[in-house]
């Protein structure tokens, strides 16, 4: 028999990473008084399960954003923390397109090992059956877990256009959901709104000395790690040369039936997908 449950990793004293078959990944942050749990997965797993497991005081849960390898168990609690800009995300009756995506991504995230690594079966893939009440969670809201672990968000748009990231000072990480990665797709924003968002980590970066994201283990492989070295300023080194005309991508494929094709375009360990005629917004003041 394989592995029919996560794993289950503790990167630093009172941190865990839950590993969801290779799809996705969730953090569980314990203080004295309270925890906080980062994304829910894509729903292959009851993750509360887990959750309720490990942390024994009262927890909240929060999204980086709204894709389905994200926010696949928000519906076991009651109430998610949620950026407000991605709310309409999460609404089937507000844009159907954006509701069918994000209902095929947990089969989209297994294709890549799930089946291979893991006793698991296609039978086992859900889509939440309800959505939680959404509360906001904006710049500068801090999760107060207790002891003086306190965990920062900052709104970095670019993924999505209501992607957080979330500093945390007791372990010097950084999570980063799919905000800043060595595949990171910008097609929700204009180039120039992504470059805000990862010029304000890069204003942080003497706060933290791991970034991890949102899928690590990714697919069948066994490891497990922080983003490499020189993912961020990769990131930006791409960014600023498509807004300057000194990078072109290559046009590739759409992603999911219903969108264009996506271009792409590396430096470096970074991949950045984006679309050409979304470099800045008209009307959009420059990031530098």
């Amino acid at each position: 028999m394989g592995v029919s449950k996560p794993e289950v990793l503790e990167i630093a004293r009172n941190t865990y990473a839950i590993n969801e078959f290779g799809m996705a990944t969730c953090f569980l942050l314990v203080g004295s008084e309270r925890g906080l749990l980062i994304d829910t997965g894509c729903g292959m797993y009851n993750i509360r399960e887990i959750a309720d497991e490990l942390c024994k005081v009262p927890y909240d849960v929060v999204l980086t954003h709204a894709h389905g390898d994200h926010f696949g168990s928000m519906d076991k609690w009651d109430e998610v923390y949620l950026h407000p800009d991605d709310f309409d995300l999460l609404a089937p009756d507000k844009d159907e397109l954006n509701h069918a995506k994000y209902a095929m991504y947990p089969g989209m995230m297994a294709k890549f090992g799930t089946f291979d690594a893991y006793d698991i079966v296609p039978e086992q893939l859900r889509y939440p059956e309800k959505t939680p009440r959404l509360l906001p969670c904006e710049e500068g809201y801090v999760f107060d877990l207790g002891g003086g672990r306190k965990v920062d968000v900052v709104h970095t748009p670019g993924h999505t256009p209501g992607e957080i990231v979330l500093f945390d000072p007791y372990t010097r990480i950084l999570f980063s959901g799919d905000a800043c990665n060595v595949n990171l797709g910008l097609t929700a924003t204009s180039v120039n709104t992504a470059l805000k968002g990862l010029l304000k980590i890069k204003a942080r970066e003497n706060e933290f000395d791991r970034n991890f994201n949102g899928h690590i283990g990714y697919g069948g492989s066994t490891v497990h790690r922080s983003m490499p070295e020189g993912v961020l300023d990769n990131c930006l080194y791409i960014c600023r040369g498509l807004l300057s005309g000194m990078l072109t991508g290559t046009e590739g494929q759409a992603i999911v039936p219903g969108e264009k094709p996506r271009w792409s375009v590396r430096h470096g360990n970074v991949r950045i997908s984006y679309y050409p005629w979304r470099l800045i917004d008209d009307g959009e003041e420059p990031a530098e």
